[in-house]
């Protein structure tokens, strides 16, 4: 009784039209998210994720332990394609599924604590959300994340007002969804770590009897499930596997938060309108924050909210003291509970003022948030770490009956691209010095098609070499060049045998 009364549960009115609504808008955002996606190519990271789940459970398992990567979604991969097969459709719809269910959930999770309206307002935020969107049709564990992350969140908060008798098994629930969250993605554990704040500023008067809260039961459950999984994760820690992509959590990368989630663009390449309209979210979402905390008798429930997102950047930050580890992907699954704090800040002040300017901020934010999914709409799935432009579908239309042909990738990142467009039985090659590989290289650790020399392909008559940038092969003279194609940042050489 006494969580109820400092919870203050919202008793508006719970209609059906709501939910019809939010399910309604979260069809268009997965129809609109399939869209995007099925025009894109699948890049280095989705093929690896392809690769490593089409083989046996236990290989599976091996080669995540490589990797720096837990193996949950990969394992989930190979189940949904054994089910719904391999197609691109296919295996893109598992993420866009995770992202319709994911606005679901947060549109009935804000429904509960704020009411219908800020509810839909949610919703439609959401479905104006490019960094949430990008990553609903990624081949990777982002989409499936989130979706953990919210529905956790969701499951908390019924389990701190439930009655004694569902309370055990709503917080055995929440345990089993924190340890499969961290088996999908270990930068879960930053929303994990924002739940835990709330749970001990809610209970703050109390700590003294710590020991009897049942959410702390429920963590310490989720640890006993993942130690199984515990010395191949600090097997991970110490392979040396982790890729040089991610980035001190410094000012650059905090604006740069804010620009992905609203306009879909790195800092750096916003004009001057776009810089205008950054500021103003900034400017506007934080009046607004900081007004609907004065104004709502759900202060609780906000301060949940600004954990959601504040916590795991304010975590990345000490841990950029040490090593640099943010990637705009790795925190894509936390920027859903920044727009529910956007949202349900702008309904609260709303609701409570009724100025022209308090009536129009929400539509400039959704207007926003679309002019951020029609720059989505027109780079796709960018490589911003790389500055690439994916484009492998193209390069395998182009390669075509290879029947005759040995493909040569100038590396293994080619070479796992490649892998997913390639027919199985033509002969594929990739160049590497060394034969043990390990980290996203690790399916080809030992390779047989590994090459070290163009000697070793005999009688072969025609090469393809696959690269990007510059070519870091040099081919040998008893071949000559005959034609050269390029797609986005990659190309294509053909050479015949003399």
């Amino acid at each position: 009784m006494l969580m109820r009364h400092i919870m203050k549960r919202n008793i508006s009115h719970i209609t059906p039209h709501t939910s019809l609504i939010i399910a309604v808008l979260a069809i268009f955002a997965m129809v609109i998210c399939m869209w995007i996606g099925m025009r894109q190519s699948i890049w280095f990271d989705e093929a690896y994720s392809i690769l490593v789940a089409r083989h046996t459970p236990a290989e599976i398992v091996a080669l995540a332990a490589a990797d720096t990567h837990p193996p949950g979604y990969y394992l989930l991969l190979h189940g949904w394609g054994a089910i719904a097969g391999w197609s691109e459709f296919a295996l893109r719809s598992l993420s866009v599924a995770a992202y319709g269910a994911s606005l679901v959930v947060a549109g009935l999770l804000v429904r509960r604590m704020f009411g219908n309206r800020a509810a839909i307002a949610t919703a439609v935020l959401l479905l104006c959300s490019p960094l949430l969107m990008r990553y609903g049709f990624e081949i990777r564990m982002y989409a499936i994340a989130s979706l953990i992350g919210i529905l956790a969140t969701y499951v908390m908060v019924v389990a701190l007002e439930a009655r004694s008798r569902a309370k055990l098994w709503l917080w055995a629930c929440y345990s089993l969804l924190v340890a499969v969250g961290v088996y999908m993605l270990y930068y879960l554990v930053l929303l994990w770590a924002a739940h835990l704040v709330w749970l001990v500023y809610l209970n703050r008067s109390k700590l003294s009897h710590i020991w009897r809260q049942p959410w702390l039961w429920a963590y310490l459950g989720s640890l006993v499930l993942f130690l199984p999984w515990l010395p191949a994760f600090l097997g991970q820690v110490n392979n040396g596997a982790l890729a040089s992509i991610g980035k001190p959590m410094n000012l650059e990368q905090l604006l740069g938060v804010v620009s992905f989630n609203t306009l879909y663009k790195p800092l750096w390449q916003l004009n001057v309108l776009e810089t205008i309209l950054m500021l103003f979210v900034l400017v506007a979402g934080g009046l607004a924050i900081r007004r609907a905390y004065q104004l709502t008798t759900q202060k609780n429930y906000l301060v949940l909210l600004m954990l959601y997102s504040a916590v795991p950047i304010i975590v990345l930050m000490v841990v950029s003291l040490f090593k640099p580890m943010y990637v705009e992907r790795y925190l894509s699954h936390v920027a859903i509970g920044l727009v529910l704090l956007l949202a349900c800040s702008l309904m609260i002040v709303q609701a409570k003022r009724q100025s022209r300017w308090s009536q129009a901020t929400p539509l400039l934010f959704v207007l926003i948030g679309a002019i951020g999914c029609l720059q989505l709409m027109s780079v796709g799935n960018f490589n911003f770490q790389r500055m690439q432009h994916p484009a492998v579908d193209e390069v395998a239309a182009a390669i075509g009956d290879c029947s005759q042909t040995t493909i040569v990738a100038a590396d293994p990142y080619v070479a796992t691209e490649l892998s997913y467009y390639i027919p199985t039985d033509c002969k594929q090659k990739f160049y590497n010095d060394t034969a043990q590989l390990g980290g996203g290289y690790a399916p080809f650790s030992m390779s047989l098609d590994r090459l070290d020399s163009l000697y070793v392909l005999g009688d072969t008559q025609t090469i393809r070499y696959v690269y990007y940038g510059e070519p870091k092969l040099t081919i040998d003279a008893m071949y000559q060049q005959t034609e050269r194609f390029s797609a986005g940042d990659m190309t294509v050489e053909t050479y015949g045998k003399n």
